[in-house]
């Protein structure tokens, strides 16, 4: 069985804290990354929008990837502050006309800001009346695993969100998550320790894992290997490579509801 890989956690543009050192990566970079590895398409975020400005970061981004249909725009989200400092997106329509696949959110960005009781409300709001999938990025480790706020999974239903770089602890709040919020789910981005494929498909299923390599920040054919050579069905492979977040991508735009299995 062939498996086809969506990749969701790809990066291009200079990162001013590369990783490996000297990397700067152009979207010709990306495209030969994804024909070496038979990676179909990829969701997309420039290293300017997640580490400086998000509006400068998405309009870079949008002139890269213009030419290329099997790449899709991965933008920042940011709370909304006044529009004299960077205006945060608060009308659905906006991601839509930009092609948005996900929506990203610092872990510690939205603790420190105190999440949707501030101001990420509305760009929560925003992203919900679309159903947009929300990716909660840990991978900074500045954020807290444990005291960060899930609830927003039962007050926003509509919204996919999908825990990214959670690594091997804590899993018992994890597990907690994926039986308690339908629409929570879990990136394969830190889920090589311990098995974690695996295991999450035998004790809550392979419908709400989603890949994400987390390129150039990490080895392509590693990430993929942790999904290739896990223990379980060729469909369930192909779910977690592909499948699970183009079906999240084809609700973007659709009504709202809960997504989960």
């Amino acid at each position: 069985m062939s498996i086809q890989f969506v990749d969701t956690c790809v990066r291009i543009g200079n990162s001013r804290a590369p990783d490996p050192p000297g990397n700067a990566r152009t979207v010709q970079d990306l495209c030969a990354m994804m024909r070496q590895y038979r990676i179909a398409q990829a969701v997309v975020e420039h290293a300017v929008a997640m580490e400086a400005s998000p509006r400068l970061g998405h309009e870079l981004l949008a002139a890269a990837i213009q030419p290329h249909p099997e790449l899709r725009p991965a933008w920042h989200l940011m709370p909304y502050i006044s529009n004299r400092i960077e205006r945060a997106v608060t009308d659905p329509a906006e991601f839509i006309a930009n092609r948005v696949g996900l929506g990203r959110i610092d872990a510690e960005d939205f603790l420190n800001g105190m999440g949707d009781k501030a101001g990420f409300a509305p760009v929560l709001q925003a992203c919900e009346a679309i159903a947009l999938p929300i990716f909660i990025d840990f991978r900074r480790k500045t954020g807290d695993l444990l005291m960060f706020d899930y609830g927003i999974c039962e007050r926003y239903p509509g919204i996919p969100f999908v825990i990214e770089a959670a690594g091997g602890y804590p899993f018992h709040r994890i597990m907690w998550c994926f039986r308690n919020y339908p629409n929570f789910h879990l990136s394969t981005v830190g889920l090589g320790e311990f098995n974690g494929v695996q295991f999450m498909c035998d004790e809550v299923g392979p419908d709400r894992i989603i890949f994400g390599s987390n390129w150039p920040a990490a080895n392509v054919g590693m990430g993929q290997g942790h999904v290739l050579l896990a223990g379980i069905s060729g469909e369930n492979r192909a779910r977690i490579a592909s499948g699970n977040f183009n079906r999240l991508l084809n609700h973007i735009g659709k009504k709202q509801g809960t997504h989960g299995n």
